[in-house]
């Protein structure tokens, strides 16, 4: 069998690349992590090769792993020298460096050669995780206060529909006091709102450290989220509603909801339609973010960016925050209705205006095939 790559350990000082290779880099031993990221990557063919004296203790620590996750690993040992004469191979990455499938050869970002390197290489980790999280609040702000937590929580071995389930009540939570309707409420409830929002990516972060992600880890986030931002606004009308007129109050609430409603089931119909999904996230990165440049107004493409940074959760409840502490807390009851109504014409605008071409393309092709025929 050939193998696409091999992940090798020397025989020399085995003792110390044992304690290295088994060590545990964000509550993932180092050995099994780098399997795992080649998988991710798509690797069909893994090999290792270890001294024969790390062989039991491979067979008790990574394979039960690798079993669970129906993984297979071709493993060969050695006593003295490495066999590569008998390994077919396309590529050989040393054990105990963390393994980077985007980087060119060597394929590591560090090797590991001390427990000391452990921390390194966890921040380097993190470090990714922060630099491709989309949105300015999140990445500069947000990351640098959840992720140094999600690294604890992985060491514990939290998993991470615990951490979505706590910050799910902390955003319901937020909603019961703003709902006080005082200033000091308004305050707290956008300050409670706030932390939600930081915690928030921690259960995400924990997913990605520990290779834990799954649809129903998704349909739970997105549950969790919009929990939350129902509860704040619904705490928020219900203040509102303790100063205004009810009648007033009713017909604000109906027009939010109705806002709210259509643009979820505008993603949720596209979630469906083209992806495997179950993040609202992705609506973002599979749609909105493709958009052509050429064939839709500039003037669109900008207002649809500036329209995405404001309706992030990391930007709107750092907003909210800031607008609580201002005392006008209640204009986000205006700002998010009138947004949310915007955002819909948005995307019923880009999706009729993609019809005529879906509908023209196979029309084109069959005029083409029909003319090649009558020639």
């Amino acid at each position: 069998m050939k193998l696409q790559v091999t992940l090798f350990s020397e025989a020399k000082n085995y003792h110390h690349t044992s304690q290295i290779l088994f060590e545990k880099v964000a509550g993932i031993p180092l050995l099994l992590r780098n399997i795992l990221l080649l998988k991710k990557a798509g690797v069909q063919g893994i090999g290792v090769v270890l001294p024969a004296a790390l062989a039991e203790r491979y067979q008790d620590e990574i394979a039960p792993a690798l079993e669970k996750r129906h993984i297979h690993v071709v493993l060969k040992t050695f006593e003295e020298t490495l066999p590569w004469e008998t390994i077919d191979t396309q590529t050989r990455i040393p054990a105990n460096g963390l393994v980077d499938p985007k980087l060119p050869a060597p394929y590591y970002s560090i090797l590991l050669e001390a427990p000391s390197d452990i921390k390194e290489a966890e921040k380097m980790l993190a470090e990714k995780i922060r630099l491709s999280t989309p949105g300015p609040v999140a990445r500069h702000f947000n990351k640098r206060i959840s992720l140094p937590i999600s690294l604890h929580l992985a060491k514990w071995g939290m998993h991470p529909n615990w951490i979505t389930l706590a910050n799910m009540i902390l955003g319901i939570f937020s909603g019961f006091v703003v709902a006080k309707g005082t200033f000091e409420a308004f305050v707290l409830g956008a300050f409670i709102f706030q932390m939600a929002s930081i915690f928030d990516g921690c259960d995400g972060e924990l997913a990605k450290l520990t290779f834990t992600t799954s649809k129903f880890g998704q349909y739970f986030d997105t549950i969790s989220d919009n929990s939350a931002l129902v509860s704040f606004f619904a705490g928020l009308f219900i203040a509102y509603s303790k100063t205004h007129t009810h009648s007033f109050t009713y017909a604000l609430v109906a027009c939010f909801s109705a806002g709210l409603g259509l643009l979820f089931w505008q993603m949720i119909a596209f979630l469906k339609k083209n992806t495997q999904s179950a993040s609202l996230a992705t609506f973002n990165k599979e749609y909105l973010a493709k958009l052509p440049q050429n064939g839709n107004s500039p003037f669109l493409l900008k207002l649809i960016r500036v329209g995405k940074t404001l309706m992030s959760k990391d930007c709107f409840s750092l907003l909210f925050f800031l607008l609580a502490l201002l005392g006008i807390l209640e204009w986000v009851l205006f700002a998010a209705t009138g947004g949310l109504w915007i955002a819909n014409v948005v995307l019923i605008y880009l999706k009729y205006q993609r019809l005529p071409r879906e509908i023209a393309s196979p029309l084109q092709g069959f005029r083409q095939t029909t003319g090649g025929q009558a020639q």
